[in-house]
């Protein structure tokens, strides 16, 4: 099978958090990868995200670095009328990768 750029996008994304991603075996129940708590599915999309919500983020970075340069800016949105507990959470993947990720500084040094 090719390897095409969604699939070496997941293979980039689990390696960068030690793990290998899931082949597409009808087991993975739509896992692309996980660790030893998280279980997770990458998206590449053509096209823009929306403004407001990348506009949010880079506020939020913006706010966390003036604070201190290890603050890490976190977006929490959710939707009207929905419970707390539904709301997403939008971080950056390279602040992810600080906090959680064990092959940070190769995948960094690596882009």
């Amino acid at each position: 099978m090719p390897n095409k750029g969604w699939k070496q996008y997941e293979r980039r994304l689990a390696r960068a958090l030690g793990v290998e991603r899931i082949p597409v075996t009808g087991e993975r129940a739509g896992a692309d990868f996980e660790d030893g708590m998280f279980v997770y599915q990458a998206k590449k999309r053509a096209g823009q995200f929306p403004a407001y919500l990348v506009d949010w983020l880079r506020g939020i970075q913006a706010a966390g670095e003036r604070r201190a340069p290890t603050k890490i800016g976190v977006v929490i949105l959710q939707r009207p009328r929905a419970l707390d507990g539904d709301a997403l959470v939008v971080v950056s993947f390279k602040d992810w990768l600080a906090l959680h990720g064990p092959a940070l500084k190769c995948w960094l040094e690596a882009r």
